[in-house]
């Protein structure tokens, strides 16, 4: 199957399938902290999407499964550049805002090289780091993104009341 995927920049005709994917991923937020996340269909809109990929500092990409003709992974990711802040050293992150994989083509390296794309894509923006957020709930998620070499740098924490 890797064979049958590309992986390459997302265009507005692609919105149906990222859309999908995004409320895959949204549902499963949903399903696990009902308390934060509320149901939403779509979770993205076509407006909000093109609005991304207008943006100079927003890079998009989707994974095209070549002979269905159909979208089956997405990635997101946003450069910002942190300069003369009396708290932070100066840097350039790209932060990933989603990484997500159709759950019937997870497992044969469709996410490892989305995520190979960001990590190519961080190099080349001579980004000095790579970050983004995951759910504890997520464990699959976690396990992946260890496995690609990321690390966690710091944990948020909360008491509900």
């Amino acid at each position: 199957m890797k064979n049958n995927i590309q992986i390459r920049d997302a265009q507005l005709a692609d919105y149906p399938g990222v859309a999908t994917l995004l409320d895959q991923l949204h549902e499963l937020h949903v399903q696990a902290r009902p308390d934060i996340y509320k149901p939403l269909h779509p979770r993205l809109g076509e407006k909000e999407y093109a609005d991304w990929l207008a943006k100079d500092d927003r890079y998009l990409y989707v994974a095209e499964h070549v002979e269905a003709g159909k979208i089956v992974g997405f990635s997101s990711a946003q450069l910002s550049a942190i300069q003369d802040h009396s708290l932070f050293a100066d840097r350039r992150m790209l932060y990933i805002h989603e990484l997500v994989v159709d759950s019937s083509h997870q497992g044969h390296g469709t996410g490892k090289r989305l995520m190979q794309t960001m990590l190519d894509l961080g190099r080349e923006l001579q980004a000095d780091h790579i970050e983004l957020t995951v759910s504890t709930f997520n464990s699959h998620a976690q396990a992946f993104y260890e496995q690609m070499g990321l690390r966690v740098r710091s944990s948020r924490m909360e008491f509900p009341l």
